[in-house]
């Protein structure tokens, strides 16, 4: 293929994502669709906010460099412009994400970007919601069979930048370290979040990695270095995890019938969380 001919990447599951040559190295053209047409309160279409957080993130390393944003018009969907990276996705090194998250999650968060859930119970409710919009009788059952107890209402004590989606696909190891990318949805909120979401087995199921063990769980919860963010953690993660559970059955019931393949993917990630539940609830 011609070197000069724009690329698309593969890892979107809704929205076009295009590598583009230039003159002064490749970009990133991220072509968004409607997400009205099927709204996901867990992971949002928020092309305003990615733009907001790559703007924010200037000069930090942490993401790539925003090039350019047009919002959606009548005409077309957003188009989000940056800076392609150079490097590989994530596929080791639990100290070097912990260091790159609580680099995130200690700057001054940004102002004007959507609110995030800042307690384990509001995690819950969410859950909760997402657990009533199953369609499958049976499955509301085995999820609420599964449901923690005792979610604390105590909100995190500092509001940080989340990116929400912190998967090993959107870690990339480049040449100056670890980069986060694919902002499609950040918010300002609980840190555990994004801490809950880098150790779920169902976010590692879902990208193609094995679960983390339990030594690299404690060897990233040394290594984020915020005793109080991790003391969280330690006591509200059953929560987070049962929200990633709800939403991966969630996801289940509304793609069984038009992508059976993916609906298979999700219904393997939900089983491991529900593995890693019950390990938690033994404990």
């Amino acid at each position: 293929m011609d070197r000069n001919t724009p690329t698309l990447l593969a890892g979107g599951y809704r929205n076009e994502v295009w590598r583009v040559p230039r003159a002064r190295g490749s970009v990133v053209e991220k072509r968004y669709s409607d997400d009205s047409v099927e709204p996901n309160s867990m992971f949002p279409n928020l092309p305003d906010h990615e733009a907001m957080a790559m703007s924010f993130l200037a000069g930090t390393r942490c993401a790539p460099e925003l090039v350019s944003y047009r919002p959606a018009d009548a005409a077309a969907g957003a188009l989000v412009v940056y800076r392609f990276v150079v490097g590989t996705p994530w596929t080791r090194g639990v100290a070097d994400a912990a260091r790159l998250l609580h680099r995130v999650h200690h700057l001054d968060p940004p102002v004007g970007m959507r609110g995030l859930h800042r307690s384990a119970a509001a995690a819950m409710e969410h859950a909760d919601e997402l657990v009533a919009g199953v369609a499958s009788l049976r499955e509301r059952r085995r999820l609420e069979h599964e449901r923690p107890v005792g979610a604390s209402n105590e909100p995190c004590a500092a509001l940080s930048l989340v990116h929400t989606d912190c998967g090993p696909g959107n870690l990339i190891r480049a040449r100056h370290g670890l980069m986060l990318i694919d902002w499609q949805c950040p918010g300002v909120g609980d840190a555990v979040e994004d801490i809950a979401c880098f150790l779920s087995p169902a976010i590692m199921s879902l990208y193609g990695r094995p679960a983390h063990s339990a030594r690299s769980t404690e060897v990233f919860l040394d290594a984020y270095a915020d005793p109080m963010v991790v003391a969280r953690y330690r006591r509200d993660g059953a929560a987070w995890h049962y929200r990633i559970a709800a939403y991966c059955s969630w996801r289940v019931g509304r793609l069984e019938r038009r992508q059976p393949d993916v609906a298979e993917r999700y219904r393997a990630a939900l089983a491991d969380e529900l593995e890693l539940l019950a390990a938690w609830r033994n404990r």
